[in-house]
């Protein structure tokens, strides 16, 4: 069975893989942190990144991003650069500190009925999915009280959800069913994903919206991606395993080999623009699922493996 790797202890094998520049984002980005008292004790910070430059009256897609094993608190510095580039494509998001070896709120009630508790691998991380929904919940409610960075979100294009490693696994648990439907969720995405195995089976057969799962062949827990993926069986998805990268791929650390891939950002913000915004022509459509395009998902750098599943 293999573990999710913390992420400042990881050794990073592979080095990162050239594909380019991705095409930036239309927007300049503000951030900010807050205390929810909601959130887990471990650390109750909830860092928030925006378009800072979004003409009157423009709206944006929500997507709440869990970080890591070992990547919360101070070491959220590191996923700065991923929440920037995503929010600079036009979505706001927001990201939970708490939890960095596991919540101290073992059950995490009521925003783990709608998924149970399920016996994920490593023990402790049952819980860690209500951080996501608690982060929902707080920017439904600040929009709703007028508060200037929450009234940027559209509520009507449904929410998106994503996570890295300990994160991913979580954000896996969030695309069930029930979850999906209580929190009005449309789309996934998966950075390197820790285990999904229980002893009931696969996490992936939850899943219930369209997903896309990220990996690389520099990470040593590829196959968890590759294995979530597979256990699916909802469509549209899709599967990307760069050649190179790390399991850091997420993270800029300085001086760390096999982080930062700024094509991530761009990946997953065409991902969500698909699913959320309903680019379903176009460039972003096309930057998924156009096979013949040098810049397309399966072709903008060396690939290991790549699989793009659109009905």
């Amino acid at each position: 069975m293999h573990t999710a790797l913390p992420l400042l202890t990881a050794v990073a094998i592979g080095a990162p893989t050239p594909g380019g520049t991705p095409p930036a984002g239309a927007y300049g980005t503000s951030k900010k942190s807050v205390t929810v008292a909601a959130l887990d004790t471990s650390n109750q910070k909830l860092h928030i990144h925006w378009p800072s430059n979004a003409t009157a009256g423009e709206k944006f897609p929500l997507v709440s991003y869990l970080h890591g094993l070992a990547g919360g608190g101070i070491s959220m510095i590191a996923y700065e650069r991923l929440f920037s580039d995503i929010a600079s494509y036009g979505f706001v998001v927001v990201a939970p500190s708490g939890c960095s070896y596991g919540c101290k709120d073992k059950v995490e009630a009521p925003y783990t009925n709608c998924g149970g508790l399920l016996d994920v691998a490593p023990k402790g991380w049952g819980s860690y999915y209500g951080e996501q929904l608690k982060a929902i919940e707080y920017a439904k409610n600040e929009s709703a009280a007028g508060d200037d960075v929450f009234s940027l979100v559209d509520w009507s294009t449904g929410v998106g959800i994503s996570g890295h490693s300990m994160g991913g696994q979580a954000t896996t648990i969030t695309a069930s069913d029930a979850c999906a439907k209580q929190w009005n969720i449309k789309a996934a995405a998966l950075h390197h994903p820790a285990d999904g195995k229980t002893p009931a089976g696969n996490i992936g057969v939850n899943v219930s919206i369209p997903l896309a799962a990220f990996t690389s062949s520099g990470d040593s827990i590829w196959p968890e991606t590759h294995d979530i993926y597979y256990n699916s069986s909802m469509t549209p998805k899709v599967y990307r395993d760069q050649t190179g990268f790390s399991h850091l791929e997420p993270l800029l650390i300085v001086n760390a080999v096999g982080t930062y891939n700024p094509w991530l950002a761009t990946m997953t913000a065409a991902w969500f623009k698909v699913y959320l915004n309903g680019a379903a022509t176009g460039m972003w459509h096309d930057m998924i699922y156009d096979k013949t395009s040098p810049t397309s998902l399966c072709n903008y750098a060396p690939m290991t493996a790549c699989e793009t599943v659109e009905q």
